[in-house]
């Protein structure tokens, strides 16, 4: 008895089991599957620390506080989304980009309200944008339009999720339906100069070297 009393002293209080080694990534990867599974709602770092078999005191040697390790969660799975490939008409590309999308953020609901929160903020949401909108400018759009129509496939698709996690239902034919038109509204501004609005939208949110407000682009 003693032994085992002497080698619980031994454990740095709030360590993880013997055998075991805490990292950053090893609690980033567990908060994202709590809150993937049970929503933001419901996760808690108590409950983090005790899904580790460790003392809530120990998460704090690898991360700062809550908000810095939702940060890191959203910033992983901001990471995993991949935008399709291919040299397909650009309608059709930002059509697969919002159905991937989408089955993603189903497929792990529970983070669909913190990518729509915090991936602007993250290292790895600026960068996706970038590749979005360079895509759609490599086929003609003014970057204006195409940082728009970033905005409303998030809208589509996370007002879609949304719905389906509210509704507890399918609402696949709803997306599409929704999807469709909006389309029909992007193609229909890329054919055009981009409004005041949306040249202002893009100049608040790109760092100024991204930013690209011409408008005589040949249609």
């Amino acid at each position: 008895m003693d032994g085992v009393h002497s080698a619980r002293l031994s454990r740095r209080r709030g360590a993880p089991p013997a055998g075991q080694r805490l990292t950053r990534d090893t609690v980033i990867i567990q908060a994202t599957q709590l809150i993937a599974r049970d929503g933001l709602a419901a996760f808690s770092l108590r409950g983090l620390a005790d899904a580790l078999g460790v003392s809530p005191n120990a998460l704090y040697n690898h991360v700062s506080n809550r908000e810095d390790l939702l940060d890191a969660v959203t910033d992983r799975f901001v990471a995993s989304i991949r935008l399709p490939v291919g040299q397909q008409p650009w309608p059709d590309w930002v059509h697969a980009v919002a159905a991937g999308l989408r089955s993603q953020l189903i497929e792990h609901p529970g983070l669909t309200g913190l990518m729509l929160t915090r991936a602007a903020s993250t290292a790895t949401g600026p960068k996706m944008l970038s590749r979005f909108l360079d895509r759609l400018v490599s086929a003609g759009l003014d970057r204006a339009v195409a940082h728009v129509a970033w905005h409303a496939v998030l809208t589509v698709v996370v007002g879609s999720v949304l719905q389906e996690q509210a509704r507890n239902a399918d609402r696949e034919p709803t997306f599409e339906a929704v999807l469709e038109v909006t389309m029909t509204g992007l193609i229909a501004a890329a054919r055009q100069h981009p409004s005041p609005r949306a040249i202002t939208l893009l100049n608040r949110h790109l760092p100024a070297h991204d930013r690209d407000t011409t408008t005589d682009r040949p249609r």
